[in-house]
């Protein structure tokens, strides 16, 4: 005879159906995070600010890139020109950079995340490990 599934286990096998698709779902969101990311960071990167400097008639004219400070060194800053492809060039570097950085940041909150629902499961496959004691107290016990 097929044994009844009582409310609660139903409820639990329930929510353990749902756990393969949404890991696989979280594992294809960050393997695409890092696949883009490994992209941009073979297209290059700039980690840089642009500076125009003017030209004799007070026009921005002349690209820097003006590199982040290190203490005790000198500012790193490099010369872009005019030339309109190397212009381009530099900005999608500059964009690529801030892009890599928004997904280093996805990665790290879907990372995190997964971090909380591994807790979760082993906290779970522990509590339903452990012994179940056999005799039910029910309240308190009176001491006369």
């Amino acid at each position: 005879m097929k044994s009844k599934m009582h409310k609660t286990t139903a409820s639990l096998q329930a929510v353990a159906f749902e756990l393969p698709d949404l890991i696989a779902a979280a594992q294809v969101d960050i393997d695409s995070i890092a696949h883009r990311m490994e992209v941009l960071k073979r297209a290059g990167l700039v980690y840089a600010s642009p500076f125009w400097r003017k030209d004799a008639a007070g026009v921005e004219r002349y690209l820097y890139l003006l590199h982040p400070q290190i203490p005790g060194v000198k500012r790193r800053r490099d010369y872009v020109g005019c030339d309109p492809e190397r212009i381009q060039e530099a900005n999608a570097g500059i964009e690529r950079a801030k892009e890599y950085e928004e997904l280093k940041k996805q990665l790290q909150v879907h990372t995190t995340c997964i971090a909380h629902a591994h807790d979760g499961l082993a906290n779970a496959v522990r509590y339903l490990k452990r012994p179940i004691p056999r005799e039910v107290s029910h309240g308190r016990s009176r001491v006369f």
